[in-house]
């Protein structure tokens, strides 16, 4: 079955015209992302579509649909709900032509992350009305360096530089310089000051689950809950 994503705004009709459009099959399971703290506006834009699929469905459809709603305060969060949820799912199309700037962006990146079960991303241009595709670029910008201190953190938990230097193996400075990026990236979180501790992100989780799975260069990440090469 086909999983549709649209990030959805105050209109619906660039929706339903898309759904025509599409040429649907009948079972398809649409996804709309929405704001967590959803309007007036925002609600009655989601009752037209239920009252839409509702009457598709009575005309032999069997259509499923839910409204994945993602909270504003977090990109990093807004981007693991996205994930997580589609994550599910095979053979997504997602529609980025409607929706809240943010919606859009977490949503792509989701999709980046999910790529391998990513069949089309696509917009409408404001311009002209064309209906465009969107490349999916390679997300996993890790060295086997970086995904060994992310692999450490998502087994150990807390640690700070020392203690992540001793379990994996390299020099402070080494481990300065990898968490200074992951920490940019948003892949890990600090907290304290003498020492700090690190931890990994729901970002970097989703980022290191990506880099083992596609990566050529995955020797020497250890899975210690089995003693053995993730790979």
């Amino acid at each position: 079955m086909n999983t549709i994503v649209f990030t959805l705004g105050f209109d619906v009709t660039s929706v339903i015209a898309r759904l025509s459009e599409m040429g649907l099959a009948g079972k398809e399971h649409l996804v709309f992302v929405v704001p967590e703290s959803s309007s007036t506006r925002a609600i009655a834009s989601q009752k037209t579509l239920e009252n839409h699929i509702a009457v598709l469905n009575s005309r032999g459809f069997k259509l499923t649909f839910e409204f994945l709603k993602v909270g504003e305060d977090d990109a990093i969060k807004a981007v693991a709900k996205i994930y997580n949820t589609l994550s599910r799912h095979e053979n997504i199309v997602v529609e980025l032509s409607g929706g809240m700037r943010y919606l859009i962006i977490a949503t792509f990146l989701a999709a980046m992350a999910l790529r391998g079960r990513v069949e089309e991303v696509a917009t409408r241009l404001e311009s002209d009305g064309r209906h465009i595709a969107i490349p999916l670029l390679e997300p996993s910008p890790l060295t086997s360096s970086d995904a060994r201190v992310l692999e450490e953190l998502r087994f150990s938990g807390l640690q700070s530089q020392r203690q992540l230097a001793a379990s994996i193996g390299r020099r402070i400075s080494s481990i300065s310089r990898s968490l200074s990026k992951l920490e940019k990236m948003g892949f890990v979180n600090s907290s304290g000051s003498h020492p700090r501790s690190y931890s990994i992100s729901p970002l970097g989780e989703i980022f290191l689950s990506d880099y083992k799975t596609n990566s050529k260069a995955k020797v020497g990440l250890v899975d210690k809950r089995w003693g053995e090469s993730s790979s």
